[in-house]
């Protein structure tokens, strides 16, 4: 059988996101059903003729003993002989026979998976019709627009709709990973994506098929549920954040053009050896990174056309065990609600630590040492994190509760809206907590891409807060705060449908 090729199933039932994949998805397994059964019949014909000549040795060792002749049935070696053959080629008769019925239950087996493959297809298309007749849907408007008409039935009541949906536009993020713990419930189902649009670049666009509201979408514009703040760049960019941090950050400087757009940090004779971080503002995962001995030399790295923010590094940092650095991967949820002036923020209590690879020294400026990125543990069995917790929590709620009193952060009447986000902090050794910067688009693992350690639960609780439902609970988050913006700092969404028209 080297010849044949094996009977592998290749090709696996995939969630489809909209009605294309899902019939291209059909054809592929349908093909490989196909090609299955053809390949299973040249097996099962290599099996057959494997056995066909088995059969025949064994009858031809049959014939041979009794064409023996009496002086050579009284030579024990000839008999030994003729016994040896024979009970030679039953042996290879009876294995051929156990081939060939392996062999057919290998081919029935992988028929039989592939054509469960297929109907699982089929059940998604079925399904995917099923939502597409839904009639209860409105096209999407812009919120400067008049609200879409509420569908009627024959009676004159409003239209219900029968489920909840999602849709997958693949604006990136983690919109489709919301969308698959979304449909963890019994009650939502995918609402297919179609073509929106193209850009002057090319790049493509999608939105739910008609251009329909749907429950939750990664594209805001079509979503009741929008996975995107409004003013998130005051989170996110570090000189903004700069603003509605103060002092819970470490001094901080900015360098734009290439000259300091603040006061310079003090001469080098009037500083500590610690080293100097050169961080663009709106890059992260520390692939911006540069550092410095001195702040004299932070010039000479900035580029004229970026902005940078300068920190020394933390006085004395609270250290592992065995002197290497650490830093806080602290989670934040918050969430924003339809009246577009309430918001609400929940913390995680089972963050990360990021720790350095090697023991710190502040004249060690390699970024191995002093700039720390990746998850590497488990925050609840660290000794520090007791006290340090109830002060990460109340640093940030400070934070955000300025960035909606002063209208940095915006409401979307008529829509909720939430992210998960990260914020970094380090621990000094007299026990106070430094924020550096929030990580708007933070490492989030599912269970098939880190099956020990991952995120599923906190995903999990955090949409049982944004969305409730009878199976969800709040998991680790604690409530941190709730906010009141003012009603003129709630502002509607005005042409994004145009953008795709």
């Amino acid at each position: 059988l080297r010849g044949v090729p094996a009977m592998d199933v290749l090709v696996r039932y995939e969630r489809s996101w909209s009605i294309q994949e899902a019939l291209d998805q059909h054809a592929a397994l349908a093909e490989q059903r196909e090609v299955l059964a053809e390949i299973g019949r040249n097996r099962l014909r290599v099996r057959q003729a494997q056995l066909s000549f088995a059969e025949m040795e064994v009858e031809e060792s049959l014939e041979l003993a009794r064409s023996l002749s009496a002086a050579d049935a009284s030579v024990a070696s000839r008999v030994l002989d003729v016994a040896g053959r024979l009970r030679a080629n039953l042996r290879n008769l009876q294995m051929s026979s156990r081939l060939q019925a392996m062999e057919r239950g290998v081919v029935s087996q992988q028929i039989a998976l592939s054509e469960a493959e297929i109907n699982k297809c089929r059940l998604e298309m079925s399904t995917l019709k099923e939502v597409i007749d839904d009639k209860s849907l409105v096209v999407a408007r812009d919120e400067t627009q008049p609200p879409a008409e509420t569908p009627l039935d024959a009676r004159g009541q409003p239209l219900q709709q029968r489920f909840k949906y999602a849709t997958n536009c693949k604006v990136g993020g983690h919109g489709k990973r919301f969308c698959n713990y979304l449909l963890e419930r019994p009650d939502w189902r995918i609402y297919p994506y179609q073509k929106w649009f193209h850009d002057d670049k090319g790049q493509e666009y999608h939105c739910p098929l008609g251009k329909k509201l749907v429950d939750f979408a990664d594209e805001s514009h079509f979503s009741r549920l929008c996975m995107y703040l409004r003013g998130r760049a005051w989170l996110e960019d570090k000189t903004k954040v700069l603003e509605l941090a103060g002092k819970l950050m470490p001094d901080t400087y900015i360098i734009q053009g290439g000259a300091w757009k603040t006061a310079p940090p003090p001469p080098d004779d009037q500083v500590s050896n610690l080293p100097w971080f050169v961080k663009e503002a709106d890059r992260n995962w520390g692939t911006s990174v540069h550092l410095c001995a001195k702040p004299s030399e932070c010039l000479r790295i900035a580029q004229s056309d970026a902005v940078y923010v300068v920190q020394q590094h933390v006085k004395d940092p609270l250290l592992m065990d065995d002197g290497r650095k650490c830093h806080i991967k602290f989670y934040v949820l918050l969430v924003g609600y339809e009246d577009g002036v309430t918001w609400k923020l929940y913390t995680f209590r089972d963050g990360y630590l990021s720790i350095s690879p090697n023991k710190w020294s502040p004249s060690d400026l390699s970024k191995e040492t002093q700039v720390t990125i990746i998850r590497s543990e488990r925050i609840a069995g660290w000794e520090a994190w007791e006290s340090a917790y109830p002060k990460c929590k109340a640093a940030t709620s400070q934070i955000v509760d300025r960035a909606v009193r002063e209208g940095k952060l915006q409401g979307r009447p008529g829509k909720r809206q939430f992210e998960i986000f990260s914020a970094d902090y380090m621990v000094d050794a007299h026990g106070a907590v430094w924020f550096f910067e929030f990580n708007m688009s933070p490492v989030l693992k599912d269970p098939d891409d880190a099956p020990e350690v991952n995120d599923a639960g906190m995903i999990r609780g955090a949409l049982s807060i944004v969305v409730p439902w009878s199976g969800g609970s709040p998991g680790l988050w604690d409530a941190a705060g709730q906010f009141q913006g003012r009603p003129e700092q709630a502002t509607p969404e005005a042409g994004a449908a145009a953008a795709g028209a």
